[in-house]
């Protein structure tokens, strides 16, 4: 009999002894699986998040309130490396025939007019789910929707400014300019997309629209309607970046085209990235520990295993070196006992991996961002991936499995042939 035969007689023959060494295989199998599996999905959990984050830096006048041209960035915008620029417009605005919510401030003010307490803080942008106020969760979106790129006279504002004036999604409200360079500011209608909620660092100058309550959100597009700007104007410019981590060096880069004696400064903002990314290195480096963990314990569990049941095969051994058969063919058919096993092992451990895997990602990323969840699962999930995945682990599987075999029969091997059959007489 050759060692495949060999090997498939003992195993066949040996139910008991091979159902343990399956579960083994099977439990060994679906760990690695599921820890590779999440090493991977892990890389696309960090690249969402870190995408979510929206890390990025801002560049404005130095001289707080001064409005300049996009354009005059575009040194800024040739650096590579950047995902877009975002135009950010922060000025006030008059409220038409609605009111302002009102409060007590430190700073009073018995110069303003009438119209001058019904004001607003206007912020004008293309995207107000990007914008930091929402992303730290200072301001949370309670009803409708964010403004999007491409909005036309859509606004957002605070659910105590809507109680009120009575006011809801879809209603209508109009804005005066509150102050315009050109001089020529207009009247502007807008459609309530969203109401959000939430309080911010107030700095009190004695006008209405230091209130949290009064801040209200517009497109971009509008504000420079609003204003009458005959050139867009902003009051900065904020870069996202394509990778958070490359930001120090991205910023090397703007230092050295020397923004500050044009009199500009430069911002950035990466907190969250900060505080995020020693957590997602953490869990990187964790599954590594827990995946070498499984690895070291499947293999001392084979080693023993292996090592009690060559205790009673010795004299099996030292028949077939008494009939001619060398060591090397007898190392080959319990190396290929292992491999039978194995295989009937595959498919269970493959249902087992992706249901484990399924699951730790759920419960990890269940309170996180519901996109990064989604295409998280939908790539560890995908045939091609799971497949490649499982392949890479049954390979570590063999490699333990014969280091196995091999740790056990080392001693073994070392002694003649007529040692290892003296021993059995």
């Amino acid at each position: 009999m050759n060692p495949i035969q060999r090997a498939w007689a003992y195993v066949s023959r040996k139910r008991l002894r091979s159902f343990i060494l399956f579960l083994i295989l099977f439990v060994l199998l679906a760990g690695i699986s599921a820890c590779l599996t999440l090493m991977k999905s892990n890389k696309t959990v960090e690249n969402n998040l870190y995408k979510s984050l929206n890390t990025s830096f801002s560049i404005k006048k130095i001289e707080n309130g001064q409005t300049f041209k996009l354009s005059d960035l575009e040194a800024v915008r040739k650096i590579k490396g950047l995902e877009k620029v975002s135009p950010e417009l922060e000025t006030i605005a008059k409220l038409k025939d609605k009111e302002a919510v009102s409060g007590e401030q430190s700073v009073e003010r018995n110069d303003l007019s009438a119209v001058d307490k019904n004001l607003v803080g206007l912020t004008a942008l293309e995207d107000s789910s990007r914008d930091v106020t929402f992303t730290s969760s200072v301001f949370n979106l309670k009803e409708g929707r964010h403004l999007q790129k491409g909005d036309s006279k859509k606004i957002l504002i605070h659910e105590e400014l809507a109680k009120k004036n009575g006011l809801s999604l879809n209603d209508k409200i109009r804005l005066d300019a509150g102050q315009s360079e050109s001089g020529k500011g207009q009247t502007v209608e807008f459609e309530i997309v969203g109401i959000f909620s939430g309080k911010k660092q107030e700095k009190f100058t004695g006008m209405s629209s230091d209130f949290s309550e009064n801040n209200v959100f517009i497109d971009y597009e509008s504000s420079q309607s609003l204003l009458g700007n005959s050139e867009p104007q902003v009051s900065a410019a904020r870069f996202y970046l394509e990778n958070p981590k490359e930001m120090d060096g991205l910023l090397k880069q703007v230092e050295n085209l020397s923004l500050e004696n044009q009199g500009y400064q430069v911002e950035k903002e990466n907190k969250a990235f900060e505080q995020i990314k020693d957590s997602v290195a953490t869990f990187q480096t964790f599954l590594a520990i827990f995946l070498y963990g499984i690895m070291i314990a499947g293999a001392g569990a084979l080693i023993l295993v292996l090592s009690l049941w060559l205790r009673e095969r010795i004299y099996e051994v030292g028949i077939l070196l008494a009939l001619g058969k060398g060591k090397s063919s007898i190392f080959l058919q319990f190396c290929l006992e292992v491999v039978l096993v194995s295989v009937v092992a595959l498919l269970p451990s493959f249902i087992a991996g992706n249901a484990i895997t399924s699951y730790l990602l759920r419960t990890l990323l269940a309170s996180g961002d519901q996109a990064a969840l989604q295409d998280t699962l939908a790539k560890a999930s995908d045939l091609s991936s799971s497949i490649l995945s499982f392949a890479e682990s049954y390979v570590f599987l063999l490699l333990i499995s014969c280091l196995s075999v091999t740790l056990c029969f080392i001693f073994l091997f070392r002694k003649t042939p007529k040692e290892i059959l003296s021993s059995i007489s």
